[in-house]
């Protein structure tokens, strides 16, 4: 692979070097990810990474991505305090995942490796991010945009202000009670197995939610007598209602055969009870056809909106610029950003909370991004299930499956068949000839970086990744430039 630390492309040595770009990024492997004691850094540009006694070695006027867990980082330890370090959950994705998409075990390399390898990507992302946010706010500062405890939380500044519940409807949008980050399924993983994720490529993936239809308020609680005075058949008012809806709801039963795959009520967590009771209408249309279902009560919006419509050009056209489709870096962003529309409100905006308020977990918007999210996974995951394989999780894009190593080719293949991508770590070497395309049913937009996945042509996706980086007006050469490489293996 080309070693980037040789220098920066010229598009994005202007984004680091421009006004308001005060800040380099640098990448910290602790010995141990709960101590922030000795270990290696390396930030970008570095040629080798070097050993640190601790958090006082590093440079202060660099942002350094951590492999710190977040619980020590914000919780067990005062790291926080440190506002040049950020822990392993900073990213939509942890240094370990970001090893594996990009065909590496994490077990067989060491630390001052990784710490090179992932500070040339943590740059790009994080240059990336403060390119889209300044060309939002033009006189901002990167010391200005990174100020959150995630990616995500600083670049939500880039989508429209969405609309939080209050006071009664707030208690209700919790995690576990009106919406999973992700869904663990009643799959019993396979014996002897291994656990292999498959993934919808961001850039499409991002679209896709953001184009979810989102509610607009404000939201009339309807209670059961309420429903009842509508129609004798609530499920099927609700289905059939034009305004966006939450409803209380109680499963009475389910097709065993869909029931553990769609996991309805299933915790994320082992030690927190899960008591799904709430879904947002995208999923509610899907579980009325799925199962036998009571509904209890309901909060009703006013109308539907588009949330792409109140999005920023600027961010329109990063998500539709075809010479970011290939970028793995331009994904994570494109992943951080729709993931950015279903936080909880800024700590800032809530204000002051009566003896027994709540505050709520997500906005309305986001719910229904969420609920978009799992129906769109699950009905993957469905897919995979008829297949004969044995999901264990789902959502987020992505779909985790237990697998046996003689299994393995298959899934892959089946994955590709369902517009899903491997991680490259889990695609063995000469497992699909370079020179025949591979069998993609995925969008037509996306069939080249599948291919490139699959025939681990990791050298050509490196420098297809900074494309972003690169002017405009050069990119068309630079990509002619690279393909001409690949025919002749110099690539």
């Amino acid at each position: 692979m080309e070693n980037e630390s040789m220098g920066p492309s010229e598009g994005m040595r202007r984004a680091s070097e421009g006004e308001g770009a005060n800040k380099r990024f640098g990448v910290v492997i602790f010995d141990d990810d709960k101590d922030p004691g000795a270990g290696w850094a390396a930030a970008y540009g570095d040629k080798q990474a070097r050993r640190i006694s601790g958090p006082d070695d590093l440079a202060t006027g660099t942002i350094w991505w951590t492999n710190m867990t977040y619980e020590w980082f914000f919780r067990k330890t005062e790291t926080w305090r440190r506002s040049w370090l950020r822990h392993d959950k900073y990213l939509v994705i942890s240094h370990v995942a970001m090893l594996k998409e990009w065909g590496y075990d994490p077990k067989g390399i060491g630390a001052d490796f990784v710490c090179v390898f992932a500070a040339n990507l943590f740059n790009r992302i994080m240059n990336l991010a403060y390119g889209l946010v300044r060309q939002c706010e033009p006189r901002i500062r990167m010391d200005q945009v990174f100020v959150g405890q995630t990616l995500r939380h600083d670049l939500r500044r880039v989508l429209p202000e969405p609309e939080y519940p209050k006071g009664e409807a707030a208690s209700i949008m919790k995690s576990g009670q009106a919406f999973e980050e992700y869904t663990v399924t009643g799959m019993r993983p396979v014996r002897d197995s291994r656990s292999i994720m498959l993934r919808r490529p961001r850039m499409l993936y991002a679209m896709e939610m953001l184009q979810t239809l989102i509610p607009v308020g404000p939201f009339e609680h309807l209670t059961g007598r309420a429903l009842r005075a509508k129609s004798a058949d609530k499920v099927s008012w609700i289905r059939d209602l034009q305004e966006p809806c939450m409803a209380e709801v109680s499963v009475e039963r389910m097709n065993p055969d869909i029931a553990p795959v769609y996991g309805f009520g299933n915790s994320t967590d082992r030690d927190k009870r899960s008591n799904r009771n709430w879904v947002a209408h995208p999923e509610f249309l899907v579980l009325q056809r799925l199962a036998e279902i009571d509904v209890k009560t309901a909060y009703v919006g006013r109308e539907y909106a588009s949330l792409m419509v109140e999005i920023p050009d600027p961010v329109k056209e990063f998500l539709t610029d075809s010479f970011n489709e290939y970028s793995w870096s331009a994904g994570i962003i494109a992943e951080t950003i729709w993931r950015a529309a279903t936080l909880a409100e800024e700590k800032s905006k809530v204000g002051s909370l009566r003896d027994g308020e709540d505050k709520a977990d997500t906005s309305w918007q986001g719910a229904w991004v969420k609920a978009s999210d799992k129906v769109s996974m699950f009905l993957t995951s469905i897919e995979l299930s008829k297949m004969g394989y044995t999901v264990v999780s789902y959502g987020l894009g992505w779909v985790q499956v237990s697998v046996q190593e003689e299994s393995l080719r298959d899934l892959v293949n089946d994955g590709l068949s369902l517009g899903l991508i491997p991680n490259m770590l889990d695609i063995a070497e000469g497992m699909f000839d370079p020179n025949r395309r591979v069998q993609w049913g995925g969008d037509k937009k996306s069939h080249m970086l599948a291919q490139f996945q699959a025939t681990r042509q990791r050298d050509l996706l490196w420098n297809l990744d900074r494309v972003p980086t690169i002017h405009p007006s050069k990119r068309k050469s630079y990509i002619a430039s690279l393909h001409q490489k690949s025919k002749q293996g110099k690539i």
